[in-house]
């Protein structure tokens, strides 16, 4: 199991929180996945090694930047 740590640094409503989640939950093999929306910060477990790339581009197309952390 790999957990990946992340923060939004744009997130401004619990929409973000939940359109963010759906974004990642969209990525083959990431479960698991906690947001807060007060600090921006994230985590998800996934089944394999998701590439750090692919999670940003995922949280890009809902109009979200992220650093991994």
């Amino acid at each position: 199991m790999n957990t990946q740590k992340f923060k939004i640094t744009n997130m401004d409503c619990e929409a973000c929180v939940k359109l963010s989640t759906m974004a990642l939950g969209e990525i083959p093999g990431v479960i698991n996945i906690v947001i807060d929306f007060k600090s921006g910060l994230g985590s998800f477990d996934s089944e394999k090694e998701i590439p750090w790339p692919e999670v940003e581009a995922a949280l890009k197309a809902v109009g979200k930047n992220a650093v991994k952390i």
